[in-house]
């Protein structure tokens, strides 16, 4: 073996002879550790006697919506983000105020730092969980097993009677502003008709323009110029492709339109004027659309109505001079209409005449009188859409308001109660004992250690290595260890 390995193995050698030197050592002082673990077990004692144990309990509440007719996205929306709105309610102060006086919740932090001390150290021991769904937790963490449950019984009740107190008055108050809204729109329809009503007793013409898209042709039709031999006939032309599709199955076959003498009755005048709207109206919609579209039948319909009404007049040709025209020609006896008299997006045009010209005064009364109809018309048409639509809006609210009061709408149900706990919640007793004696154990050991390298006794020769130059060593002796002397 090397000089160099000898060396390190004597080193190695004397470190753990080091070693055990100490240990010998520390022992001497083992009575360091049952102080130390007695001292605290007295500490866990006290520790447990000043310790309150607590205990926990939790309900869970179900919220579902009524099958309630009219319920809107937005309702749908405000329930399924209804989680958020329990958390607020729960952690209202005035809600926990009340819950603190009623069980006389934290008497000492009330009496020396006042309620809203107490309401704060009641939020942290109050535990609101939402895990998704339709359901959601309430749970609070008391000192006795009976308080624990009652509070907790008591929070979920307020927040129920809370958020169903709330959703009645959003309902009252809709249902009451509809009402009021109603009432305007009822007031604003009124009005509109009123002046409707009063505009046609004074033109009585326009009671003839029945017809939607032929806005005020009964009252150009009767308002027609007329020559040195009567009214010039009105009639609307078209052009050999539209005429060919005129003939309707509910509209008979094609009837001039007749306009009778200056002293014709003024009845078959204005009936005569509906027809001619009616077939412009007709004629129109055939240009647009296909013969078995709801519009041409419509359109069919009225100029049935139209020339019934005439017949029932007993209207015929008079004995003055009869200006007519057809409403449909035949496409193969007549040449292609040229694009002037194609028909133009005006239905029921008038027929342009050399004695119009001097007639440029009425037709401008013609005019306004139709943009004044037509206006009026208009705002009757809005008043009744409006008002039409707040009866539909407070018809829901109505009934929103009824499912509310009667606990119809959004329910709350409790399908888990709060349970009265059996123990308190971890760590018990025996964990908080086993704690104190394994930290104790550790102390005490490491007393031991420091005391033995605090102590400057010397019990081995080793001791006496540093302070002086050992001259000799006299072995100990064990107390029982007999000594023979030679005779």
């Amino acid at each position: 073996m090397s000089p160099n390995a000898r060396e390190a193995e004597h080193e190695l050698h004397d470190q753990i002879q080091k070693l055990l030197a100490f240990l010998r050592r520390a022992v001497r002082f083992w009575p360091s550790v049952p102080i130390v673990l007695l001292v605290g077990g007295g500490a866990c004692a006290l520790f447990l006697h000043l310790r309150k144990p607590e205990f926990r309990s939790e309900t869970v509440v179900l919220y579902s919506q009524g099958n309630t007719p009219g319920e809107t996205s937005e309702q749908s929306g405000a329930a399924r983000n209804l989680t958020v709105r329990m958390k607020e309610l729960l952690m209202s102060r005035p809600k926990l105020e009340r819950v603190v006086g009623e069980f006389g919740l934290y008497p000492d932090v009330k009496s020396e730092l006042g309620m809203g001390e107490a309401v704060e150290e009641l939020k942290k021991h109050i535990d609101y969980r939402a895990p998704g769904g339709d359901t959601f937790s309430i749970a609070f963490t008391g000192s006795a097993p009976t308080e624990a449950q009652r509070v907790t019984q008591r929070l979920a009740t307020l927040v129920i009677e809370q958020d169903s107190e709330l959703r009645k008055n959003q309902a009252r108050v809709t249902r009451d502003f509809l009402v009021t809204e109603k009432a305007k729109t009822e007031a604003k329809l009124r009005t509109a008709e009123r002046d409707l009503a009063a505009f046609m007793a004074k033109h009585p013409r326009f009671a003839l323009d029945a017809t939607p898209l032929a806005g005020g042709a009964a009252i150009r039709a009767t308002s027609m110029p007329t020559t040195a031999n009567g009214p010039v006939a009105a009639a609307p032309r078209f052009s050999s492709q539209s005429s060919s599709t005129t003939t309707q199955p509910g509209a008979g076959p094609a009837r001039p339109m007749v306009t009778q003498t200056g002293n014709a009755d003024s009845e078959s005048a204005r009936a005569n004027a509906a027809v001619a709207a009616a077939r412009a109206n007709l004629a129109e919609q055939l240009e647009r659309y296909t013969p078995a579209h709801p519009d041409v039948r419509a359109a069919a319909a009225a100029v049935e109505r139209a020339e019934s009404r005439l017949a029932s007049l007993g209207s015929s040709p008079s004995a003055g001079p009869v200006a007519a025209a057809p409403v449909v020609a035949d496409a193969s006896n007549s040449p292609p209409a040229p694009a002037a008299s194609r028909p133009s997006s005006v239905p029921a045009r008038v027929a342009a005449t050399p004695a119009a010209a001097g007639s440029a005064a009425p037709a401008r009364d013609v005019v306004q009188l139709e943009t004044e109809w037509l206006k009026l018309t208009r705002a009757v048409t809005e008043a009744r859409q409006r008002q039409d639509q707040v009866e539909a809006a407070l018809f829901k609210a109505d009934i929103l308001a009824s499912s509310e009061s009667g606990a119809r709408g959004l329910s709350m149900t409790v399908i888990d109660p709060a349970y009265l706990p059996a123990r308190p919640l971890p760590p018990g007793r025996a964990l908080i004992a086993a704690l104190f004696a394994a930290v104790a154990l550790v102390l005490g050991v490491f007393v031991a250690l420091v005391r033995a390298v605090l102590d400057d006794r010397i019990f081995e020769a080793r001791d006496a290595l540093g302070p002086a130059e050992l001259l000799v060593e006299i072995p100990r002796m064990g107390r029982y260890r007999r000594v023979h002397v030679p005779s």
